[in-house]
């Protein structure tokens, strides 16, 4: 596994081509009516926000579950240039070392480079508990052992208490740098469950922790529930707001109406009161 961790003192961009599904006009407004209007309205006074279009990059489910849609930004990190914005440079230090870097936005089928460093953004639709459970992918199929990456009780003593608008940065203030332990390594698999009360299954530790794997099946099996995946268009290497940044450092920050929407959302077809449950892939090149 595992991620290796530098040190951010302040607190994902090349594109893999998907196909894009057919869709009603329902489909195309699911962000509308389904994600945004869970957000704070916007301040009195602020200009109408540009509303963003997404395409389906799944195939649509026949279920008539209305489901519930789930926010994720996977933001790949660059070294800053002159030309960046003072709102969207993070400061980071490896080895002793102080740079700048500028997280910036990718699909969630974007191939990364052996030691990239990436964080994510993930936005909830309703108020629950989040956990997010990390493995390392091999190119025979396989995976490590499942680890808790998120909570942590380092990290706001592992409160994992979240609500529409609210930004969880993953990980709050370091970067995932993807390191690999093995020459199979492939990649990253990071499960996501928000679950309206806590987990009596996972209990966080001061750091990373390792879980058992029977444990995590068994729960990935009871959730399990067909996602719909769709990618804003055109948004893919925008670098991050001030707003964004904001609500990932301050957890009393919110987003409203008129600030960024999240790069990808998953419409996850669960049963009501049900935990949902959702797997983001970060795929790497091994070359």
């Amino acid at each position: 596994m595992r991620f290796a961790f530098c040190l951010l003192l302040l607190v994902l961009s090349a594109g893999f081509v998907v196909a894009a599904f057919p869709q009603d006009e329902g489909e195309r407004q699911l962000w509308d009516s389904e994600f945004l209007k869970k957000r704070a309205p916007a301040k009195p006074g602020s200009a109408p926000a540009k509303k963003p279009s997404y395409r389906r990059v799944t195939p649509a489910s026949d279920t008539k579950t209305p489901g519930e849609i789930v926010g994720v930004t996977i933001w790949k990190l660059r070294q800053t240039e002159s030309k960046d914005s003072q709102d969207s440079r993070l400061l980071l230090t490896e080895d002793g070392e102080k740079s700048e870097w500028t997280p910036e936005r990718t699909e969630s089928e974007t191939i990364f480079a052996v030691r990239d460093r990436v964080r994510l953004s993930i936005e909830s639709p309703r108020d629950g508990y989040l956990y997010v459970i990390d493995r390392e992918s091999y190119s025979d199929g396989t995976t490590s052992a499942p680890y808790l990456v998120f909570p942590m009780l380092r990290n706001r003593g592992g409160d994992n208490a979240v609500k529409a608008g609210k930004v969880i940065n993953l990980p709050r203030t370091t970067a995932f740098r993807l390191e690999p332990t093995k020459s199979e390594y492939r990649g990253e698999i990071l499960t996501v469950i928000i679950s309206p009360q806590p987990l009596d299954e996972i209990k966080p530790g001061p750091g990373m922790i390792e879980l058992d794997k029977t444990v995590v099946a068994q729960l990935e099996e009871k959730w399990k529930a067909p996602v719909e995946r769709y990618e804003m268009n055109g948004s893919a290497g925008k670098p991050l707001t001030k707003a964004e940044k904001e609500a990932g450092e301050d957890g009393s920050r919110l987003l409203t109406q008129e600030d960024e929407l999240p790069q990808t959302l998953f419409r996850v077809l669960a049963k009501p009161g049900n935990p949902i449950l959702i797997t983001v892939s970060l795929k790497v090149n091994p070359k």
